[in-house]
C-alpha cells in the first residue's frame, strides 16, 4: 500500500514539474516570437531621429535629409533595407538564442503534398475573400464616423518606379515575412500544437502590421498561410500566395489611369475569379482530408498552452505596443 502511495505522488510531482516544464518552454517562445516584432516597432518609432543624428554626424543637414527623404524611390529602397533587416536578423537571433537550427524551422524544401495547387488557389481566394471582408468592415465603421485608414506613400513614377513597387511591395514582403511568421514563428510555437502554432503566428503577424485598416486582414492572410505552411511541410508555397496577392494590390494601386467602369469590371471579374478558385480549391482538399491538424502531444491542455501564451508578459507588451501605434495611426 506504501509503494503504491508513494508511487502515486511521485507520478503527480512528476507531472506538476512536467507542467511547469512546459509552462516555462511557452514563455520562453513567446518572447521569442514577441521581441524581434518589439525591436521592428522601436525601429519604425525611432526612425527618423535615428537618420537625422547619423546625417548629423556626417555633416548632412536636416534640410537635406528631408529633400533626401522627400523622393518616393528613395523611400522604397529604404523600405525594402528595412525589411529585409528587421525581418531576418533578429528572427534568426532569437532562433539561435532557443536553441533552434533555421534550416528546421524555415522548410524551403519542395512542398511535401501532391495537392500544392489546391492550396495555392484556396490561399489566393482566401485573401480576396479576406480583403472584401475588411473593406466592408471599413466601410461599416467609417458610416459612424469612425475612418481608421492608413494614408500610403505616393508612388515614384516610370518604369523603374514601377518595377520598384512591385520588389517593395510584392516580392521582398513575401520573402521575409513568410521567413519571419511562416518559418521561424511558426516554427518555434509548432511544437505546442499545430492549431496553436497557426493561430498564435497569424495574430502576432497581424499585430505586427501596426494599424486598425491592416491587422485583421494581416490576421486572417496569416491563418491561411499559416495552414498552408503546416500541410505542405514548405514555406514556398506561402510565398507565392502573398505575393500573388499583393502584386494584385500593386497593380489596383495603378489603376486610377484607367476608366471607372473599366476597373470596376476587372474587379468584380478578380472577386469572382478567385472565390470561385477558392471554392473549388477548398472542395479539393476538403475531398482529399486535407484539413485535419495532427493533435498536440502536450502535458498541459490546450487551453492552457493559449493561456500561457496570450497572457504571457512577451505577448502583452508586443500587443500593447502595436495597438498603442495603431490608435496613433488613427490621429495623424
Amino acid at each position: 500500500m506504501d509503494n503504491f502511495v508513494n508511487t502515486a505522488i511521485g507520478d503527480q510531482t512528476a507531472l506538476y514539474y512536467a507542467s511547469q516544464s512546459e509552462k516555462r518552454a511557452v514563455r520562453r517562445a513567446a518572447w521569442a516570437v514577441t521581441v524581434p516584432g518589439i525591436v521592428f516597432f522601436i525601429v519604425n518609432i525611432f526612425l527618423g531621429e535615428i537618420i537625422f543624428l547619423t546625417a548629423k554626424r556626417f555633416g548632412v543637414t536636416p534640410q537635406e535629409i528631408k529633400e533626401f527623404l522627400s523622393d518616393p524611390a528613395i523611400l522604397q529602397i529604404l523600405s525594402v533595407i528595412l525589411s529585409i533587416t528587421l525581418l531576418t536578423v533578429p528572427f534568426i537571433i532569437c532562433a539561435k538564442i532557443m536553441g533552434e537550427k533555421i534550416s528546421s524551422l524555415v522548410p524551403l524544401t519542395k512542398p511535401e503534398s501532391d495537392n500544392n495547387f489546391a492550396f495555392f488557389l484556396f490561399g489566393v481566394g482566401f485573401c480576396a475573400f479576406a480583403n472584401i471582408a475588411v473593406s466592408a468592415a471599413g466601410r461599416i465603421f467609417q458610416s459612424f464616423g469612425i475612418d481608421y485608414s492608413v494614408s500610403r506613400p505616393e508612388d515614384p513614377e516610370g518604369i523603374f518606379g514601377f518595377l520598384l513597387v512591385i520588389i517593395s511591395t510584392a516580392v521582398v514582403p513575401a520573402l521575409v515575412e513568410e521567413f519571419a511568421y511562416r518559418g521561424i514563428v511558426l516554427g518555434l510555437l509548432k511544437p505546442f500544437g499545430e492549431a496553436f502554432a497557426i493561430f498564435g503566428s497569424a495574430a502576432a503577424f497581424g499585430l505586427l502590421h501596426g494599424n486598425f485598416e491592416q491587422i485583421p486582414f494581416a490576421f486572417l492572410v496569416g491563418l491561411v498561410l499559416g495552414f498552408v505552411r503546416v500541410k505542405t511541410g514548405s514555406i514556398l508555397i506561402c510565398m507565392a500566395i502573398h505575393a500573388t496577392n499583393n502584386l494584385i494590390a500593386v497593380l489596383s494601386s495603378y489603376s486610377s489611369a484607367l476608366p471607372t467602369a473599366a476597373v470596376n469590371l476587372a474587379y468584380t471579374l478578380y472577386v469572382v475569379a478567385a472565390l470561385t478558385l477558392a471554392v473549388l480549391g477548398m472542395a479539393f482538399l476538403k475531398q482529399k482530408n486535407s484539413f485535419k491538424l495532427a493533435t498536440a502531444n502536450t502535458v498541459n491542455p490546450t487551453k492552457r498552452i493559449y493561456t500561457d501564451f496570450f497572457f504571457s508578459p512577451a505577448f502583452i507588451i508586443f500587443t500593447l505596443l502595436f495597438l498603442f501605434k495603431a490608435v496613433l495611426y488613427m490621429f495623424m
